[in-house]
Order: C-alpha cells, then sequence, then structure tokens
C-alpha cells in the first residue's frame, strides 16, 4: 500500500477521532444547559403557585383595609349628623370624601387581585403540563445522552486502535516526518489534494508532481508543509 494512501486513512481517521473529542469535551456543558432548562421550569411551577398565594394574601390585607375604611366611613357619618358649625361641616366632609376614595382604591384593588386569582388559577392545569413535559424533555435527554457517549467512548476507543494499526504501517523513514506533523498539527498535519489544489493552503501544484502523488510518492504541500495524499 503506498504512503499516500495510508495518509488518506491516517487523516479521515484522525479528523474523526477530533470530532469525537470535541463532542465528548462539549458534553458536560451541554447536560449544564439542560439542568439551567429544568430548573428555570421549576422555578416557573413553584413560581405560580406562589404568584397565586401572595395574590390571595394580598387580597386578605386590601379586604381588612376596606373594612377598617368602611368603620372610619360609618363613624364620619356619624359625626356628620352631630356637627354644628360649618368649619367643622366642611372639615368632617372632606375627611369623607378622601375615605371614599380611598375605599374605591381598596375595591378595585381586590377586584383586580381576584380576577387575576382565578385567570392564574384557571391556568394551573397548563402550568402542570409545561411542568411535566420539562420533567419528561430532562429525562429523556438523560438517556439519550448516556447512550451517545457510551457509543462515542467505544468508537473513539476503536479508532484509536485502528488509528495506530495504520500509522504502524507507514515506512520508518516516512514516520519521523509524519510524527512530526501530527504532533504539531494533529489531523491538519496531513491535507488532500483535490484537482491540483492542497485543501489545507490552496497552493496548486504541477501535473508532474501530482503524478508522483497518484504514483505512490511520499510528497510535502511546497507551501504549507503538510503531508499530501489524493482527495476523493
Amino acid at each position: 500500500m503506498s504512503v499516500p494512501s495510508i495518509f488518506k486513512e491516517c487523516h479521515r481517521l484522525r479528523r474523526h477521532l477530533r470530532e469525537l473529542k470535541e463532542e465528548i469535551d462539549r458534553g458536560p456543558h451541554v447536560l449544564k444547559a439542560q439542568q439551567k432548562r429544568l430548573a428555570d421550569a421549576d422555578k416557573a411551577h413553584k413560581e405560580a403557585y406562589d404568584t397565586i398565594k401572595s395574590l390571595k394574601l394580598k387580597q386578605k390585607e386590601e379586604e381588612g383595609s376596606l373594612k377598617t375604611i368602611e368603620i372610619q366611613l360609618a363613624k364620619l357619618f356619624d359625626r356628620s349628623m352631630t356637627v354644628t358649625t360649618m368649619k367643622e361641616m366642611e372639615a368632617t366632609k372632606h375627611e369623607i370624601e378622601n375615605a371614599n376614595g380611598k375605599k374605591s382604591k381598596y375595591e378595585d384593588a381586590i377586584l383586580g387581585a381576584i380576577m387575576e386569582i382565578e385567570e392564574r388559577t384557571a391556568d394551573l392545569p397548563n402550568v402542570e403540563i409545561r411542568w411535566a413535559e420539562a420533567q419528561a424533555e430532562y429525562k429523556q435527554y438523560e438517556l439519550d445522552a448516556k447512550d451517545r457517549m457510551t457509543r462515542m467512548i467505544e468508537d473513539q476507543q476503536v479508532c484509536t486502535v485502528k488509528l495506530a494499526e495504520w500509522d504502524a504501517k507507514l515506512p520508518e523513514d516516512v514516520k519521523a516526518t509524519y510524527d512530526r506533523l501530527v504532533k504539531s498539527k494533529g489531523a491538519d498535519g496531513l491535507a488532500a489534494v483535490m484537482g491540483h489544489a492542497c485543501q489545507q493552503c490552496r497552493t496548486t501544484m504541477t501535473e508532474d508532481k501530482r503524478d508522483m502523488l497518484a504514483s505512490g510518492k511520499f510528497l510535502l504541500c511546497s507551501n504549507c508543509g503538510r503531508a499530501l495524499y489524493l482527495g476523493d
């Protein structure tokens, strides 16, 4: 088997191993993102109930304030029946107007709270559906991620063995240069030639050199120094 043919398979395996490593290394980051999505869904689920609880407390507080203002209005009304001077009448009238303004404010607040509570309570079935979907999605992700990670690690192990076997096929006089290239550039220490151009640096070669490569000769790119082979 020619050196360029060995380079071609070594390049394929090294690129595949690089992609596998990148995917495996990305796993913890993807997991973290999925965990955040689940945590956000959990937070939204809890907040839906907490908001209703807060609204009910607010409604209760406003009802207490309304009761207090109604008692005050009753007293003011009783006072208005007993005042004897114009000044007292004007002052009492002003207090009643202020109290009625507060009463309207509390009534509006209570009505608003009741309407929002009803609306949010009616949406609780949807809240539960969204929470259940988020949990199911995360559970499925865990299963898929575990299966995918297992397959990638197995693939990585198999490809590592295959790469060692292909590396061993290189002649000793070529191996030193090859080792130096892959040590410094990894999979990018090798490059395919498509047409007459190196696919790493796009430098073109002469027809004679391409013929030499096609005949199985060991060639490096004259520009970027990568080990060459003919691409498909």
